[in-house]
């Protein structure tokens, strides 16, 4: 993972989260970088891909993403 350029986390697990309609990355990050909104790159099979740092959980409790 990279934060502005630079290699500062390792990603652990990732996949698609149905209820929330996008990719997920776990990774470990250094707590003073984590914070919600920080822009950050995941690398996938050589091709940066860009995200965020999110708050947890990343959930949908009354479903609104299904039924919508």
């Amino acid at each position: 993972m990279r934060v502005e350029g630079r290699v500062l986390g390792r990603v652990t697990s990732g996949g698609y989260g149905y209820t929330v309609e996008r990719s997920i990355a776990y990774a470990y990050l250094p707590a003073a970088l984590a914070e919600v909104g920080r822009p950050v790159e995941v690398e996938i099979f050589g091709t940066r891909i860009a995200g965020e740092v999110a708050a947890e959980p990343l959930y949908d409790p009354e479903g609104a993403a299904i039924r919508a």
